[in-house]
């Protein structure tokens, strides 16, 4: 099968699993909204945002790591360092992670104080410590697997087992107990779980690839470990500065303003970063590729690889970012009428997202080819942009302002990372290639949807979200036929 074959079957599969992830995520979001108001949704984002913050500190950027470092020894037939390599990654995770979950353990009064909570969010703190080693462990492990070529396994564990899992215990405690603090506890259990399965997948996987167990030197594992952890603490940090991006912004509209209006920011950020698990995919399926291309050196192969995850992105992304700035109200609408103040936030968001995808998976491109210290500065910059920002424009504009001052920060980094791809590797996407991937999402998605909230703007919500999804299948049917006739899984936009 040919590689343009694999990376659409792959990128399918891949896709598919974001789906059902982020549709599933959504209905969370949707039951918690609904079911504890917009107060408590504020609470339940607060104490989700920082547990995301610190397993991104636990996890020291092993996941990205352990995809380069594996994908690129098994294209140089180095199979004898995959063991040691897994456990240079898993064991510094664990130990950092006790260590982690013991002072939280120790400290959870004071830090409950510290947060505001009351004596059943102080038990909830407990309970996220015991998940913060699982929760961290699961990106390592998986990212074990992805640099293995089992894109699957991935699949399976992050975007099914933890969502259905994560939406069954969250729909039975807001049901039984109705409380934000009951809802985090289901929200975060079954990261026990997934854990367990990817260390027992990767385990497998690394044992078919090295069945005879070759031992390899110490000092090769010394050299090993060096180069590792040199790549992958400068990209540990920048997760630590992506999720501090992902949730910054909400945490201090809860400063600013109050839970009940992080609540309804909340909401909206996930709305717009389901749209994010899109490039996600892209990343997931290319960045093994790119880092074997590149360590062998095939720039072209790689160049060509970057070109066709743009133009992908920006045939699926862009008709998810209009169909929500578009029918921002009516989606915000189904979490309960607090939550539409919100309108205006959601579609500069959906704006922004939708321009930082059209530069494609330039992250990945940095990270596969060996740049983590040039993100790492990147989403420095990004951090700073947003904090500076939204404590400025949130007294003035509300949540809009916080709206704006992320859109800056995800622009200037976008920006930057396109002038570092450029002079390193030589990478780019000109506007005629972006304005043939972006004809069709503009004329039908663009032109449909205006046109039907237009004709139904007296309409229900019902028929409102009818309509929309009414012009989204008419572009899927279009697409089909449209990258059916070029040939290939996706075509000539995409081949």
């Amino acid at each position: 099968m040919s590689n343009g074959m694999r990376l659409g079957r792959e990128s399918l599969l891949t896709f598919g699993g974001i789906v059902v992830n982020a549709g599933l995520a959504f209905v969370v979001t949707w039951m918690v909204g609904r079911g504890l108001g917009a107060t408590a949704t504020g609470e339940f984002f607060q104490l989700t945002s920082w547990f995301m913050i610190a397993t991104s500190v636990v996890g020291l950027g092993a996941d990205t790591g352990l995809v380069r470092s594996l994908s690129r020894q098994r294209a140089l037939g180095d199979e004898r360092y995959l063991r040691p390599t897994v456990r240079v990654a898993v064991l510094p995770v664990i130990g950092f992670g006790a260590v982690v979950s013991i002072a939280v353990l120790l400290a959870a009064p004071l830090l409950g104080d510290w947060l505001g909570l009351d004596a059943s969010g102080v038990d909830t703190l407990r309970i996220l410590a015991i998940a913060l080693v699982p929760g961290a462990l699961i990106g390592v492990l998986l990212g074990g697997s992805r640099g293995l070529g089992h894109i699957a396994t991935y699949t399976v564990v992050q975007n099914l087992f933890i969502p259905i899992a994560r939406l069954a215990a969250v729909a039975a405690v807001v049901l039984w107990i109705g409380t934000a603090w009951a809802a985090v506890w289901g929200w975060a259990l079954p990261l026990v779980f997934a854990a367990a399965i990817a260390g027992i997948a990767l385990w497998r996987q690394v044992s078919a690839e090295d069945p005879h167990r070759e031992v390899v030197d110490r000092g090769e594992i010394k050299e090993q470990r060096r180069a590792f952890w040199a790549f992958s603490l400068p990209r540990g940090g920048a997760v630590v500065l992506e999720r501090a991006l992902d949730w910054a912004d909400v945490l201090l509209v809860i400063a600013l303003l109050g839970p009940a209006a992080g609540g309804v920011y909340g909401v909206v950020t996930r709305i717009v970063q389901a749209g994010s698990m899109l490039e996600a995919a892209m990343r997931i399926v290319m960045g093994p590729r790119l880092s074997a291309a590149v360590a062998q050196g095939k720039h072209d192969e790689a160049h060509s690889l970057f070109q066709r995850v743009t133009n992908l992105l920006i045939i699926s992304s862009w008709p998810f970012y209009i169909a929500i700035a578009v029918f921002a109200r009516d989606l915000l609408g189904l979490f309960g009428p607090e939550f539409q103040s919100g309108t205006f936030a959601l579609v500069i968001l959906a704006v922004a997202m939708g321009l930082r995808n059209t530069g494609g998976a330039l992250q990945t491109v940095l990270l596969m080819a060996g740049h983590s210290m040039s993100q790492l500065r990147n989403k420095a910059v990004q951090l700073v942009i947003l904090v500076v920002m939204t404590i400025v424009l949130v007294p003035v504009w509300g949540i809009n302002g916080a709206a704006v001052a992320y859109a800056l920060g995800v622009l200037v980094d976008t920006l930057l990372a396109g002038v570092q791809v450029y002079r390193s590797l030589r990478f780019r996407t000109g506007i005629r290639e972006i304005m043939v991937a972006a004809a069709l999402p503009i004329v039908v998605v663009l032109g449909g949807t205006l046109i039907v909230s237009y004709v139904l703007q007296d309409a229900s919500t019902f028929w409102r979200l009818a309509g929309l999804f009414g012009v989204l299948a008419l572009y899927g049917a279009v697409l089909l036929y449209t990258l059916r006739r070029r040939g290939g899984p996706f075509g000539k936009a995409v081949g």
